[in-house]
This record gives C-alpha cells, sequence and structure tokens, in this order.
C-alpha cells in the first residue's frame, strides 16, 4: 500500500490547485468604490496580467491605507501563496480570517497550512469553513484533503460523497474519493471513479496516473501502460510514472520497453529504478 499513498499525494495536488479568491473587483458599483476598493481592484488586475509583485505592492498599500480591511490581507496571502512564500501568506490569511472568519477566507487559510504539511491546522480552518457554508462542495472537497492527511479515511470519503451529491459532475471529487476507496484497497470502487473523472475531465494526468495503478493492482499491466502513456502525453513527469511503467512493460515481457523506462526513472535519481534495471539487464542478458 505503500504505492498507493504516494499517488494519493499526487492526485490530492489536483483539488489544491482550486485556491479561492474571496475578493474581487468584478461586479462592484463603481458609484460606491473607495480608495481601497480601488486598489485591490487594481492588484487584481494586475496578478491577472501576471504582474505579481506589482501586485503584491498594490495590495500592501491597500494595507497601509485601511488595516482592518480583511480582503486586502486575503488578497494580498493569496499572492504570496503564488509566490511560494507559505510563512507570509498564513500570516495574511490568518489576519484575513481574525477580521471577517467568512468560508473564502478560511478556506485559503486551510489550503495553506496543507501546503505546509499542517493537515491538524487546515481541518481546524475547513471545519469552520463548512459550518459556515455546509453545501459548498470545494470546502468538503478541501475538509476531506485534511481528514485523508490525518488518516481518517471515513470522514473524507463522507465529505467526497457529500460533494458529488451536491455536484456529480465534479472530477476532482471523484479522484479523490478514488483515492480514499484505493487506500481501503476497495480498488473496484476506485477504478469505478476514476472512470467517471476521466469521463468529466480527460485533461488531468493525476487520474490517468492514479487508474494506471489500479489497473496494476488488478492484473492489467497492458491498460496500465496505456493510462501511464497518456499521463505522461498530458505533461505527467513524476519519476514513478516510469518507474512502475516500467513495472507494466516488464509483467508484458516488453523488456527492452521496461529498460528503457527504468534508466529515465534512474536517470532522474530513484535508486530503486536503478536497481530494478540492473536485474532487468542481467535477467535478460545473462552474457552481461
Amino acid at each position: 500500500m505503500k504505492r498507493m499513498k504516494e499517488t494519493a499525494v499526487t492526485v490530492i495536488g489536483v483539488s489544491l490547485l482550486a485556491l479561492s479568491w474571496g475578493c474581487t473587483g468584478l461586479g462592484m458599483n463603481p458609484r460606491v468604490q473607495d480608495p481601497v476598493t480601488d486598489l485591490i481592484v487594481q492588484g487584481e488586475h494586475e496578478y491577472k496580467q501576471g504582474q505579481s509583485l506589482e501586485s503584491l505592492q498594490t495590495f500592501s498599500r491597500a494595507i497601509e491605507m485601511a488595516p482592518h480591511t480583511a480582503r486586502a490581507w486575503n488578497a494580498r496571502g493569496f499572492v504570496h501563496s503564488q509566490l511560494h512564500h507559505p510563512v507570509e501568506a498564513i500570516d495574511d490569511f490568518k489576519t484575513a480570517v481574525s477580521l471577517d472568519p467568512n468560508p473564502l477566507y478560511l478556506n485559503n487559510l486551510g489550503v495553506a497550512y496543507l501546503g505546509q504539511s499542517k493537515p491538524s491546522d487546515a481541518l481546524s480552518a475547513f471545519v469552520q469553513a463548512v459550518r459556515l457554508s455546509p453545501d459548498a462542495p470545494l470546502l468538503l472537497i478541501h475538509r476531506a484533503l485534511a481528514y485523508r492527511h490525518l488518516d481518517r479515511l471515513g470522514e473524507a470519503e463522507s465529505d467526497l460523497s457529500h460533494a458529488l451529491a451536491l455536484d456529480n459532475r465534479n472530477a476532482t471529487a471523484y479522484a479523490n474519493r478514488a483515492v480514499i476507496f484505493a487506500l481501503q484497497q476497495n480498488y473496484e470502487a476506485a477504478k469505478r471513479d476514476l472512470d467517471q473523472a476521466v469521463r468529466l475531465n480527460g485533461s488531468l494526468k493525476e487520474v490517468y496516473e492514479s487508474r494506471a495503478l489500479i489497473q496494476l493492482l488488478t492484473g492489467r499491466p497492458d491498460l496500465a501502460v496505456k493510462d501511464f502513456s497518456r499521463a505522461v502525453l498530458l505533461g505527467g513527469s513524476d519519476t514513478l510514472i516510469y518507474h512502475n511503467r516500467a513495472i507494466a512493460h516488464t509483467l508484458l515481457g516488453e523488456t527492452h520497453s521496461a529498460e528503457h523506462d527504468y534508466a529515465r526513472a534512474c536517470g532522474r535519481g530513484y535508486a530503486p529504478a536503478c536497481s530494478a534495471g540492473r536485474l532487468l539487464v542481467t535477467a535478460s542478458n545473462p552474457s552481461r
């Protein structure tokens, strides 16, 4: 089951991309805007134009002008998180929540904590967010991720099933619930959810990688090779994709392809692939 846990982290990354802003200038009445709101709108525009550092400075000006404006702290925290400044992001999100504990700000704080491998802190934020907005699928998915990291699989499954009851076209929820099923060794249920995730969104490389592993575990290395290859075509570069595809090739008797994939994984520093590759070469070429 160790390999499945590594896969779970990969699939969970899909949902962690869904970090919410919690503030926006869209839809605001320009006649009632004030200088602080203008700065927030400007900062969001700069961020969307790829000017992250400029937007950070703009949000900082808004905070200096009105330090009790929660949406400015939340917005700056978001940019810090995208710039990989986790400590600063968490500090800003905590300030936003202290000023206005609304679900969006709590969600952002929870996601930031998860990114720093602090699932207990993340869970606390998500529990508060779900209490305030119990029928928000994104919040339920994120709380499930915190439960997953804490090995509270039953609660994670419950949250993901609730999210799907609210939105049965959410590929991310299916993908993450599949991970829970796999960790519970319910591989058939995991495969059904991954098949549905693929039908809903065929562009998620992590889903193909996870389904490939299920195919391996259930004795279908031929289908595993196809899914691993699809993950690579979609941009998957995880070293374990090549290592596990090599295992599938080996089971199919495709020695040359297996050697090639082991070599790629070994070249990326994955020691088990180096050992497996050497053993395969020796077995297929005893004279070497």
